[in-house]
This record gives C-alpha cells, structure tokens and sequence, in this order.
C-alpha cells in the first residue's frame, strides 16, 4: 500500500535542524497541510518556519519553543496544534543528543528515550481507531547503534537500543490491526548533523581516527529515506539509512535475531 502526505499535518520534535530540518522541508515538498516544528533552539526554529513561510506564503510552519523532557508543556504542544489544526496525522520523534558524559547521560535517555516514549504513546492514543481517533503514523529515529557494537558510546547506545524495541513492539500487527496506528523506525547510519559535534566530548582523538574511516551521509539523504519509508512502510518495520543510500527494509534481518532465541522461551 502507497501512502500520501499530501494534506497531512505534521508534527516533528527536534525539527529546526539536522534531519528534522531538513525533513520539515520536504514534507512541504510532498504538500503536507501543515508542520509543527518542536525544538528548544528558538533562533533556529524561527528563521526555518519564517523561511518555508515565506516560501510558500500559506503559514504552513509553526515553530514552537519546547523542551520535550518537559512533559506538561510537551503535551500542550500537541494539544495547540491539535486545536488549531484540528487533527495530527504524522508524529516524527527527530530530538536526539550522543552525550555519554557522565555530566549529561541523564539527560540524553531523557530526550533519547523517555520523550519519544511520551510523544508516541501520546500520539497512538489520540490517533487510535478504537478511540475515535482516525489512525496514523508515528516515525521514531534510532541508530545503526541499535544494530552494531558501538562500544564508544554505551549509554547512546542503550536508548537507541531501546528505542528500536519499543517501537517495534508498539507497531506490531497485534496493535495496528486495532488502533490504524503505523509505528515506524529509521536506524540512521553517521550523519552530517550537529550531533556530531558532541564527539570531541565523548570520543579521544584515537576513537575520532577510526570513525573517520566511515562515509557521513547529508541530512538531506537521510529525510529523503524517511519521506520513502513513510510512503510505503507496514507498521513495527524497520529500515537503514546511510552513507547516502535508499532506504534498506532490515525487518527480516532483525525479526530473524529475534526468532534465534525464541526458541528458549516457548520450546
């Protein structure tokens, strides 16, 4: 099945730069209805929604300021733009930092993890069929951390990790089949994004030597692979964007890892 974002209305954490900003622009490319634009980067956040709006000259940006591990004022968000927009058909959970240190990793499972929980169980709820919602798509963002040993960076690791496991168990057939709620998850591969500049915190320069060696691929390629995905994604799917490539369905390859040990579990 092909889906269409033309006429959606579209709500993205993390969204005034990296990949979020650039996927902003190209959901406006696809002729969504209108995009939310959630960051704590008021400056940046501003001069996008000002940009694209005056590109398209329809408002269809609205910046708004928020601190997603802020959980009052994150679902009030939801709630402003549900009551302007009077819908949100599509949830992308973009906001992410890679900060181990021993000064910030709190914080980085609360933006990496515990806000993207908030926002898609939020989400799956007021898009639920059964709850008279009228179904939709949430996209969370994980890392080829999930899927590789990075040793460097063991707590980014975990919550992307973790965040590979929810959303995969929050898109199985078993929910979607109910609710109309499609859980997506991108696992990105090294992206030219300002994460990155967190490295000269985590990584020594011999670390950073042997990260060298890996192709970035731009933010455009990588929202370029979720427009893709969402156009043609089933619900729990997983998919690998990077080093500037199509999107790759790693479902199989992942469900294969799990069946390895099921059978201790139920033989």
């Amino acid at each position: 099945m092909a889906y269409s974002l033309n006429g959606k209305i579209a709500f993205v954490t993390g969204g005034a730069s990296g990949i979020g900003a650039a996927l902003v622009k190209r959901l406006l490319e696809e002729d969504v209805k209108h995009v939310a634009v959630l960051d704590v980067t008021e400056e940046a956040g501003i001069a996008l929604q000002n940009e694209l709006n005056t590109k398209y000259k329809e408002n269809k940006v609205s910046f708004i300021k928020c601190d997603v591990t802020d959980k009052e004022r994150f679902l009030e968000a939801f709630k402003d733009v549900r009551d302007k927009n009077g819908n949100i058909d599509v949830v992308i959970n973009s906001a992410g930092i890679l900060d181990d240190t021993p000064e910030s990793y709190t914080k980085e499972i609360n933006i990496n993890l515990t806000s993207l929980i908030t926002s898609s169980l939020h989400a799956w709820k007021i898009m639920n069929k059964e709850k008279g919602g009228s179904g939709g798509t949430i996209i969370n963002f994980s890392s080829i951390a999930a899927i590789s040993k990075i040793v460097f960076v063991p707590v980014y690791s975990a919550t992307k990790s973790a965040v590979l496991k929810f959303s995969t168990c929050l898109g199985d057939d078993v929910h979607y089949s109910r609710s109309g709620v499609r859980v997506l998850t991108m696992c990105f591969g090294l992206t030219d994004t300002p994460i990155l500049k967190n490295l000269t915190k985590v990584f020594d320069d011999s670390v950073k030597g042997d990260l060298a060696v890996f192709k970035l691929q731009s933010p455009e390629s990588a929202a370029e692979a979720v427009i893709e995905v969402y156009k043609k994604g089933a619900s729990g799917s997983v998919w690998l964007s990077t080093t500037d490539k199509p999107a790759l369905d790693i479902t199989n390859e992942h469900d294969k890892s799990i069946q390895l040990f099921d059978y201790c579990v139920y033989d």
